[in-house]
Order: C-alpha cells, then sequence, then structure tokens
C-alpha cells in the first residue's frame, strides 16, 4: 500500500544565509541578507508500507517507509512552477542535514536549509510570515523528526 500527504504553507520566503566573519577577512560587515524567493512551501509526504515481492518476506521489509519531498513553488500562477526543491528525504540524517531551526534569532520563527541546485548545496534560511501557520509547521517538523526515529529504531532492532 503506498499513500501521499501534501502539506501546503502559504506566504513564505527563502532568504541568503550570509557567511559569518572571521578576524582576517576583508569584509569589514556582513553582507545583506537579501530575500530570494516569496511564495508557497509544498511538502509531499510519501508512505509505503511492505513489499509486494513475496519472495522477500524479511521483518524488515514490511515496516513502513517514509519520505518527504519539499518544493518551494510560486503561488501566484495558474499551474505550480517550482523555484527549487529538496532531495527525498528518506531518513533520520537526510532530514536533519536538510532542515534545523536558526540558532540566530531568539524567537526561532526561521529554519536553516540546505537545497541542492546544479550539484552545488546552497544554505538559505526559510521564514513562515503567518504565525498560525509557523506553528503548525513546526508540529509537522516534530513529527516527521519523531517518525523517522522511530522507523529507524524499528530497523535497528
Amino acid at each position: 500500500m503506498n499513500g501521499q500527504l501534501r502539506h501546503d504553507f502559504s506566504d513564505i520566503s527563502l532568504v541568503t544565509i550570509p557567511p559569518p566573519i572571521k578576524d582576517d577577512s576583508v569584509l569589514l560587515e556582513k553582507p545583506p541578507v537579501q530575500e530570494i524567493f516569496t511564495g508557497k512551501l509544498v511538502i509531499k509526504e510519501f508512505l509505503t508500507t511492505g513489499q509486494n515481492d513475496e519472495s522477500n518476506s524479511s521483518f524488515s521489509s514490511s515496516l513502513p517507509r517514509s519520505s518527504l519531498l519539499f518544493q518551494f513553488v510560486y503561488d501566484d500562477s495558474k499551474e505550480e512552477v517550482i523555484f527549487c526543491d529538496s532531495n527525498i528525504l528518506d531518513n533520520l540524517y537526510k532530514f536533519r542535514e536538510f532542515i534545523r531551526e536558526s540558532g540566530n534569532d531568539s524567537k526561532n520563527d526561521s529554519y536553516d536549509i540546505t537545497v541542492e541546485v546544479l550539484k552545488m548545496r546552497i544554505p538559505l534560511q526559510l521564514k513562515i510570515k503567518s504565525s498560525k501557520e509557523e506553528m503548525a509547521f513546526k508540529d509537522l517538523l516534530v513529527r516527521f523528526k519523531d517518525e523517522f526515529e522511530l522507523i529507524e529504531d524499528m530497523y535497528y532492532i
């Protein structure tokens, strides 16, 4: 059985993360933060349970597998136009590598993410402008993290 859930968050933005200034840096001040995207975040959640192949009937093949895809899309068009997206996140390591709460704000209303564009890993900061959607997003991230931890524990019993 395969399933897919879709979670939409409107009115989000992606901004650049300036590199830290070192003592030996030529820069006298931090470069300005640039907003590079405003639109919608679509999280596609895929759940695969069991195997249709009866020849592979081991215990681990019958456990659920979860994977996520984060897509940043322009929301002002009739068709969804993707600005960028994440790689498929199917384990705890990839999830933690892709997204984490930003350490810059005391309110923690932003998240550091790493997207891959043209084989380059680019660090960005995700900001959700609506406090209601931000709370729903935070709850969803906690659930994803807990599920990945649970599935990882089930595979390594």
